[in-house]
């Protein structure tokens, strides 16, 4: 164990160089049978805003059958997952896809997110898909913006309705056209298990293709 976390520290060194800072730093490394638990069971009890993690997409035969261990840690964290996609070359973050359906849950991942990112002022752009009617999509996207604004008054945050049957390929062409630096997925809490299982695969499968960093809320209690 002593080995690995001096690999893993000297990993940090190499790879962040003159933004490395021991006081900023620390390293732990973990055992366990199950690494999507051992995570979640040694996170549990710390101070922690999110965890970050590679995003490998499903190239290899093991992710096929297994499912990657990000997949995995969206399911079971209780705290928001970044995932970072192979390849991804860090920049300022200067606009975040926030795809929503407008409910309650989204107001307070809204008001979490902008605590995360206010640093940064990036524009927020809060994207809704939906196959309603112009007036009624209209109606509860404007209800939503004012619920949103009594919670936070973050002022660089923007609303968007589209009309689409088939969401998830719109919502997909819709970051290829806005190219965010972020895409904000939340877990949606269902009570129907046959309906939870396709959001979730939605938010896994949107893991895989995206070419920029999804961050995860998971479902509020």
């Amino acid at each position: 164990r002593e080995k690995h976390q001096n690999d893993l520290l000297n990993f940090c060194k190499k790879h962040l160089g003159d933004q490395y800072d021991a006081s900023s730093f620390s390293v732990a490394a973990i055992k366990g049978a199950n690494t999507s638990k051992a995570i979640s069971d040694f996170v549990r009890d710390l101070n922690i805003r999110m965890i970050v993690m590679g995003a490998c997409g499903t190239s290899t035969l093991k992710e096929v059958f297994m499912g990657s261990t990000t997949k995995e840690m969206m399911e079971v964290s209780p705290f928001p997952i970044l995932a970072v996609p192979a390849g991804y070359k860090p920049g300022k973050v200067e606009k975040v896809f926030f795809a929503s359906v407008l409910d309650n849950e989204d107001i307070e991942h809204l008001a979490e997110l902008v605590q995360i990112i206010s640093s940064a002022q990036p524009e927020i752009q809060v994207v809704h898909i939906t196959h309603k009617e112009a007036r009624q999509a209209k109606k509860a996207l404007s209800e939503f913006e004012k619920k949103v604004k009594e919670k936070t008054n973050y002022s660089k945050m923007s609303f968007m309705t589209i009309y689409s049957e088939d969401v998830f390929e719109t919502l997909k062409s819709s970051i290829e056209e806005i190219k965010p630096d972020v895409v904000v997925m939340p877990e949606q809490k269902e009570k129907n298990e046959v309906n939870k299982m396709i959001i979730r695969d939605k938010v896994k499968h949107m893991q895989s293709c995206t070419k920029v960093p999804l961050l995860s809320f998971p479902p509020t209690i």
